[in-house]
């Protein structure tokens, strides 16, 4: 039989700037009232008052005051401060840290990872992929909030990263950074580290620039991550090699350190906003493990098999298993979600004030798409010409949709109305595009045309038998 369609109304709407305080409620996982939105804004003023600093000819920088100096700014805290600055609409605070950003940019064209206001900390001018990679993803927020020439910015940015991507048979796997005074990434098979892998922020990426091969990366992140961590307590050492060797070299390859830490927050994102069912079961083993250890009990080090090798209970361990353990139950979450709420913003640390204010961010729902929105508000962030008003769905026999009438489209997903992704396709061709849903239940779904300026159009879509 054939499919039968019905086009019910278009929600899209005009331009936003989506505020902070209109938090969203993920649509996979557990949030927590633990820990208040009055808390993030008392962390959130004391993080931007003590961790950033204007003084950069008209630019604004990080500082890592408590380690390196206040004089000292990486690469990995631009990244933190850029998505967190356009998450909260500060488009100045956004605007200060980019124009550092793009100040400190070397002939491989990523930012110096260990820099200065007037110069250099150090001789070693090569990157860290980390840091990049959150600072296009902040770019990419900061097109969804205020578009025009954000966009494109958006883009030369991820355009860049794309070089950190490498293939080790076969399999993506991120470089460790880019070699100081060249165009080659160093590291990758032998050398990587999963505190540098966000699959949410990749797939965003493959949306926003039609490119595919962050998708593949974003998928094989999970063949590394399930290679490399341990069986029994999931965690993970800061450096190993793309298919679970502990890393032999000088960097940390033997335990779960302050690199390790951020993994839980990265891979909980992916469940949060897609419902990808490999980083729950590990945000589920690795919060299953540490909730018997105890939020309160947590320490800033462990051998893989869960050994303690660290002393504090501070932000950046505590908060990323209270992301991850988002994904697990409510009551784990409200566990941690409390551990943090009591936990200090210790301004004098630059590490935590950091990573404390993005987990904050993402575990009061302040962290979105434009998917997600249009989903639970019916607020779109504004359209690409013609995606809304032109576009015309059939179908035929065999069960494709043919979608016609667009403009300027980059990517189109048919998605679930609690926002998971049933099918995707970039094969988009003269304004036209084929979906095959020959596998797709009946029922009501959404979809969203992307265009190449980053904005969507979401369609509700009826598929009959």
């Amino acid at each position: 039989a054939g499919l039968s369609i019905a086009l019910v109304a278009n929600i899209a709407q005009g331009a936003v700037t989506y505020p902070y305080t209109d938090a969203i409620k993920y649509p996979f996982g557990f949030q927590s009232s633990k820990f208040t939105d009055a808390t993030f804004q008392e962390w959130y003023t004391q993080y931007k008052s003590s961790k950033l600093i204007a003084d950069c000819n008209g630019g604004k920088r990080t500082t890592c005051v408590g380690e390196d100096g206040e004089a000292t700014t990486k690469v990995e805290s631009m990244g933190w401060a850029a998505i967190i600055a356009a998450y909260m609409g500060d488009k100045t605070t956004y605007d200060g840290l980019i124009k550092f950003y793009k100040s400190k940019l070397q002939s491989h064209g990523m930012m110096d990872w260990k820099t200065g206001c007037n110069g250099d900390v150090d001789d070693d001018k090569g990157s860290a992929s980390d840091g990049d990679l959150d600072v296009a993803f902040g770019a990419v927020v900061a097109a969804w909030q205020w578009g025009g020439s954000y966009v494109n910015d958006a883009k030369a940015i991820i355009n860049t990263c794309k070089k950190l991507i490498v293939s080790c048979n076969g399999t993506s796997v991120l470089a460790a950074g880019m070699g100081s005074g060249g165009n080659s990434p160093y590291g990758g098979c032998s050398e990587t580290d999963l505190s540098y892998y966000t699959p949410a922020f990749f797939r965003e990426f493959a949306k926003f620039t039609g490119d595919n091969a962050w998708s593949k990366l974003a998928d094989d992140t999970y063949y590394i991550l399930e290679k490399t961590a341990n069986q029994s307590t999931g965690l993970v050492p800061d450096w190993h090699t793309y298919n679970g060797q502990p890393y032999s070299g000088s960097r940390n390859g033997k335990t779960y350190h302050y690199d390790a830490c951020r993994v839980p927050w990265r891979m909980a994102i992916d469940y949060l906003w897609n419902g990808n069912e490999r980083a729950l079961a590990w945000c589920k083993k690795v919060t299953d493990w540490a909730n018997k250890v105890g939020a309160s009990n947590i320490k800033d080090g462990y051998s893989p098999d869960g050994n303690p090798t660290g002393s504090y209970n501070n932000q950046a361990f505590v908060g990323a298993f209270a992301t991850a353990a988002m994904c697990n139950t409510q009551t784990i979450s409200d566990a941690f979600a409390d551990q943090m709420a009591k936990l200090k913003t210790n301004t004098g640390y630059w590490y935590h004030g950091f990573l404390g204010t993005i987990y904050t961010l993402t575990m009061t729902g302040h962290m979105w798409t434009p998917d997600l929105l249009a989903k639970q508000t019916g607020v779109q962030l504004k359209t690409t010409s013609a995606t809304a008003s032109a576009m015309v769905v059939t179908n035929v026999s065999n069960r494709t949709l043919n979608i016609s009438g667009m403009k300027n489209v980059s990517n189109i997903d048919l998605t679930s109305m609690n926002g998971q992704i049933v099918k995707q396709t970039e094969n988009i061709s003269n304004g036209t595009a084929t979906m095959d849903v020959s596998s797709v239940k009946r029922g009501c779904y959404l979809l969203s045309i992307r265009g190449t300026d980053g904005k969507v159009s979401t369609t509700q879509v009826v598929l009959m038998k």
